[in-house]
């Protein structure tokens, strides 16, 4: 027992030094990875099903393979165009769109990189994830973390799983961004600020 772990922690270890920048994975389970096996669309053929549908021109945020036990299986492509967000679904056996489901967000969030148009496409950050891991890609989507617009992409490839950040503007694989965090020592010295404003209004806070 305990040789068959130090040899699965050998090969995952080799994998993430022949894999560099790249994460490994372990979100699908192994029906997933068999209903995904048997796709016989890739992502990038579901997303330009997805575009012919909606428009060459809409902003595209995600598109994730989803299995279904009674009923077909589909990739699931999010974008955005005309002020609605679309949800689109194609069939992962032949490519035919299942159903679109397009409403107007219930809250714009506005950002410095919300207009901006990624110099990457999401077809090509695909196509590099792949050149780097091999296999097909079950889930991709776009991103901005700390001023860094990039896509991460999630491959399969015999059995391992692997996430894949692809930078936005020049297409070369980059660690994931991680979220900025909050410097402890400012929070506790805004909490006491408002501790002491409270004291001096006699121990009110406006509601």
């Amino acid at each position: 027992m305990k040789k068959s772990v130090k040899t699965f922690a050998a090969t995952l270890l080799a994998s993430v030094i022949a894999f560099g920048a790249v994460s490994v994975a372990n979100a699908m389970s192994p029906r997933e990875q068999e209903a995904f096996g048997k796709a016989q669309i890739s992502a990038a053929q579901a997303l330009s099903a997805a575009q012919n549908k909606i428009g060459t021109e809409a902003k595209v945020k995600e598109i994730e393979f989803n299995h279904v036990s009674y009923g077909k299986d589909y990739f699931r492509v999010e974008m955005f165009a005309g002020g609605q967000k679309h949800k689109v679904n194609v069939d992962a056996t032949n490519g035919e769109i299942l159903g679109v489901e397009s409403k107007m967000p219930k809250k714009v969030k506005v950002s410095p990189n919300a207009d901006a148009v990624p110099k990457v496409t999401f077809s090509q950050a695909m196509e590099t994830a792949l050149a780097k891991t091999g296999g097909k890609v079950t889930e991709a989507d776009f991103n901005v973390k700390n001023g860094t617009t990039f896509y991460k992409v999630e491959t399969l490839n015999n059995g391992q799983e692997f996430i894949v950040a692809v930078d936005a503007d020049n297409g070369q694989v980059i660690d994931m961004p991680r979220k900025a965090k909050k410097d402890k020592r400012h929070n506790h010295h805004e909490k006491h600020e408002r501790h002491e404003r409270s004291q001096n209004e006699g121990g009110f806070r406006p509601n």
